[in-house]
Order: C-alpha cells, then sequence, then structure tokens
C-alpha cells in the first residue's frame, strides 16, 4: 500500500465514483465481500504494510474506513 495518506478531497473523489455519499466503518464481513480476501491473508498483508490498518473500535472490534480499501482496490 502507498506509504501517503491520500487527502480528504481524493477520499470523496473515489467513494463517490463507487456510488458512496460517505465514509463509514467496515466491519470484518463486509471487508470481505468488498476485497474479495481471507481473513488471514488481510492479516498477513496488513501485517507486511500492504492492506489499510484496521480501527480498533473496542476489546474485541475492529473496522476498517471503507474509504482505504477502495484505495487499496485502486492500487492493486
Amino acid at each position: 500500500m502507498n506509504t501517503n495518506t491520500p487527502n480528504s478531497t481524493l477520499r470523496m473523489e473515489l467513494l463517490k465514483r463507487y456510488g458512496e455519499p460517505r465514509d463509514r466503518l467496515v466491519r470484518e464481513k463486509e471487508r470481505k465481500i468488498i476485497t474479495s480476501i481471507s481473513r488471514t491473508t488481510t492479516w498477513k498483508l496488513e501485517r507486511e504494510g500492504k492492506f489499510p490498518k484496521r480501527k480498533q473500535l473496542g476489546p474485541k472490534s475492529c473496522a476498517w474506513l471503507l474509504s482505504d480499501l477502495l484505495i487499496w482496490i485502486n492500487e492493486k
């Protein structure tokens, strides 16, 4: 994944292209549908710095920003 952090304008343009009105958090079940990769592969890629980092929501809960996932898909 690119180490440069995309600005908010780029994020909003990408979300609009995919028909999303705003950025939102995506949980594991939806992340798998969006990216088509397994939980294990996601974890490995994340550890290697090749996948967006998850946001910790609580002790046992995490999610990804939809815009981060869409940026990752477009960089592939």
